[in-house]
């Protein structure tokens, strides 16, 4: 059943402003405003441009809107031209990719991609810009630490396949506004014309590309509300430049309307745990038991494996190659069994094997149970065996060629099975997660797994001009009746 709107909600989901700043804290119904703000431009208010479009920064906040947006307005409120996307999915105009693609498969990084390798903040590599309406390869410099190619025809034969990364997405858009008036006038006339309203949700992870294309927006008169939280601006290792909000929100006029209101918090416990971050007050989490929580959340997947066997962490890490693709390909099974919800980076490890996504479903458990009886075996003879067989089986699914396990490499692979076998072994296990995969989600209670830095921070008060004290605050603030201290 679907809760009164309180005050605060039904002003700032029903303002006639044309620019609005919506300050939500956690818990206090940030969803539940954009997808009423979502049903008043559909369906009354505002006029011009042909759509609606709800934007986020990541596919899974971008799923979540959706689905409430359907359930709340029916299933015409999202019929094309009305739409909920990633900000990257806007195309600014009739832009030709390598290869004649008018259209392109976007996937989240380049590992695991042939040709593909680690490199540093500021190195020389490859990325696009335009030529005469054509996207063509340039040289730039890494604007952080990632997965790039530093060889053309490499990086040429990934794009003229049809396949790019958000990056090359943003750097097009980037392009377009700054490469002279006529093609930032041609973006600011598609804004214009094919969009009656613009919602930004998370707009604090937005970076310098996608700040500039909600700005040119919002200044050609497009109604644009921006939605989230300074506390909870997570993406800075992405490029997200939350400093950078306020000035677009100053320059631009918006109004601001804040939700301070939280429902998360069904816990006096939880209530005085959450003020008290944000207040910046010295804090301690009482320590409790992995199998108590509902799930488990740590900075990042390496200390979810080495806490505690009744984890089961939903990664291993991006895939760095093909048979870290397999791997994580296998785990996705197990993960699905467990919990009827795909892993982290399962999908992305099928693209980069070249499977079928329809096949990787349908036949997926069939194919994969064999070896996953093998790997339950424990051993790091069982270990090697199921690699064996994983590579054959992927093989006969229509995988391309997986190397087999390298002596410099090996030893990391079998430890990675031997722990899932573990868990494979376990009556019951609590699903894991990283803080930036548990945002804007929330349980009953959470098991949290902090470093020693991470409690100092603690007791000395967090800053919200402080991405690491920032990612403390989310974690801390997913649960509705308690947070606990697990695996120490």
């Amino acid at each position: 059943m679907r809760l009164p709107l309180t005050d605060e909600q039904k002003a700032s989901a029903a303002t006639s402003e044309q620019r609005v700043y919506i300050e939500a804290s956690p818990g206090s119904g940030k969803t539940t405003v954009a997808t009423e703000r979502y049903g008043v431009a559909r369906f009354g208010g505002f006029s011009g441009g042909s759509g609606v479009m709800a934007v986020s920064f990541a596919r899974s906040a971008r799923g979540e809107l959706g689905q409430r947006i359907r359930r709340r307005w029916g299933v015409d409120a999202m019929r094309w031209p009305h739409r909920v996307w990633t900000l990257d999915t806007l195309r600014s105009g009739a832009l030709t990719w390598p290869g004649g693609h008018i259209d392109v498969t976007v996937v989240d990084t380049w590992r695991g991609h042939s040709g593909s390798r680690p490199r540093p903040a500021g190195s020389y590599v490859r990325g696009v810009g335009l030529n005469n309406g054509k996207v063509v390869v340039v040289g730039r410099n890494a604007h952080a630490a990632g997965t790039y190619f530093t060889q053309v025809g490499p990086y040429r034969k990934h794009l003229e396949d049809g396949f790019c990364t958000h990056d090359e997405i943003r750097q097009v858009l980037d392009a377009s506004i700054a490469q002279g008036s006529a093609l930032r006038a041609n973006v600011r006339d598609f804004l214009q014309n094919t969009i009656k309203s613009l919602i930004v949700d998370e707009v604090f992870d937005g970076n310098l590309v996608d700040l500039r294309i909600v700005s040119l927006a919002a200044a050609a008169g497009v109604p644009t509300t921006l939605i989230g939280d300074p506390w909870q601006a997570l993406y800075a290792f992405r490029g997200a430049q939350p400093e950078l909000v306020p000035q677009l929100r100053a320059n631009l006029g918006f109004s601001t309307f804040p939700l301070s209101e939280s429902f998360r918090f069904e816990s006096v416990e939880m209530q005085s745990l959450a003020g008290g971050l944000r207040a910046g007050v010295s804090t301690t989490i009482a320590p409790g038991r992995v199998l108590d929580c509902d799930i488990v959340l740590a900075g990042e997947w390496s200390r979810l494996w080495s806490t505690s066997d009744d984890i089961l962490p939903f990664s291993f890490g991006q895939a760095g190659n093909r048979i870290d693709a397999a791997i994580a390909l296998l785990l996705d099974q197990v993960v699905v069994s467990r919990f009827g919800s795909l892993s982290t980076f399962g999908p992305d490890a099928a693209v980069v094997l070249g499977l079928d996504p329809e096949v990787t479903r349908t036949e997926g458990a069939t194919r994969l149970a064999p070896v996953l009886e093998i790997l339950a075996g424990g051993t790091e003879q069982h270990a090697t065996d199921a690699v064996s067989l994983l590579r054959e089986t992927l093989v006969a699914m229509g995988s391309k060629t997986i190397p087999s396990l390298q002596a410099g490499s090996q030893a990391v692979r079998v430890d990675r099975l031997i722990s899932l076998a573990r868990r494979l072994r376990s009556p019951r296990v609590v699903p894991g997660l990283t803080i930036h995969q548990a945002k804007g989600r929330e349980w009953a209670h959470v098991g949290v797994v902090l470093t020693g830095p991470e409690l100092t921070r603690l007791t000395t008060g967090l800053s919200q001009d402080s991405e690491t004290d920032r990612r403390l605050y989310v974690a801390l603030t997913r649960a509705k009746v308690a947070t606990q201290l697990v695996g120490t």
